[in-house]
């Protein structure tokens, strides 16, 4: 999931970058509704944890995949 972070960080990075080479603002709000779903995706993610650790009592990945069967 880290990477997929940093990927998105290098994204608005361009966007910002070009934005202010070409004198106008569309990149800028642009980045800021990537940085939107970007928290929301880390919402989702916490919240599928919170709802794993409520139904096992514990993360350990281990338990998890026994949920596929």
């Amino acid at each position: 999931l880290m990477s997929i972070e940093l990927m998105i960080n290098a994204v608005n990075m361009n966007l910002l970058a070009f934005s202010l080479k070409n004198n106008n603002l569309i990149g800028h709000v642009f980045a800021l509704f990537v940085i939107a779903v970007a928290a929301a995706e880390v919402g989702v993610g916490l919240a599928i944890v919170l709802l794993i650790y409520r139904n096992r009592a514990s993360v350990d990945l281990g338990q998890v995949s026994e949920m596929k069967g």
